[in-house]
């Protein structure tokens, strides 16, 4: 492989729990009730904001109408995030991303999270110390979310390689259904939130529960 796509939420960082409480917290007083575990990963896990609003509220919302509605749910994790001591990124994911920069493997993020999120995360996260804030994919209204395969081509093409030459981290079905649908050439599911073997029935090629011991991957 040739190139790495990583996933962010679930996938870098485990934040099941603080998406949790923010999207059930904002939606029950949207919609006055309790969001079912199905419902959660099917409709939410992955997906951009504006399917998922559009789903949960029964209607049609325009890319830049989710934004602005998405912001208040956004508000709410982002203070959940900061007063939690397992707000960091995933074990062993410093020295791999340190690993794969010593080594002129050139990788970036593609992930349904709006700007506002990604910059909380770079700031927080001191993610520039690895990647460029311009070269990362995120949710801007220009392209269709999870499971549509745009979010990794265009990742790709920030890399100036073909999909088939990455690997994709992913931890959520519309994610791995995504890079399967654009021609990732292998995808590693991080069993963040789902077991293994559910990850495999997905169709991933590896799973890893953190990347501690991951090093024996062949990224040259």
């Amino acid at each position: 492989m040739k190139g790495v796509i990583f996933d962010f939420n679930g996938t870098m960082i485990f934040d099941k729990e603080f998406h949790d409480k923010a999207w059930n917290q904002f939606l029950q007083n949207q919609i006055h009730r309790k969001i079912s575990d199905s419902e959660f990963q099917k409709y939410i896990c992955g997906r951009s904001a504006q399917d998922i609003l559009s789903y949960f509220l029964k209607q049609e919302i325009s890319c830049q109408e989710s934004i602005r509605i998405e912001e208040q749910k956004e508000q709410i994790y982002r203070m959940l995030c900061l007063q939690s001591d397992a707000f960091h990124l995933a074990d062993g994911l410093p020295d791999f991303l340190n690993y794969l920069q010593g080594r002129g493997v050139p990788f970036t993020i593609a992930t349904a999270s709006a700007r506002k999120n990604m910059e909380f995360f770079f700031e927080n996260l001191k993610l520039s110390r690895w990647f460029d804030f311009n070269h990362v994919v995120y949710n801007d209204g220009t392209f269709q979310g999870k499971p549509a395969p745009d979010i990794f081509l265009k990742a790709a093409r920030v890399l100036s390689l073909d999909i088939a030459d990455c690997t994709v981290f992913e931890d959520a079905e519309s994610g791995i259904q995504a890079a399967k649908s654009a021609g990732a050439g292998q995808i590693i599911g991080v069993a963040s939130m789902l077991d293994e073997n559910i990850l495999y029935t997905y169709g991933v090629n590896y799973v890893i529960q953190n990347y501690q011991n991951i090093n024996f991957y062949d990224w040259s």
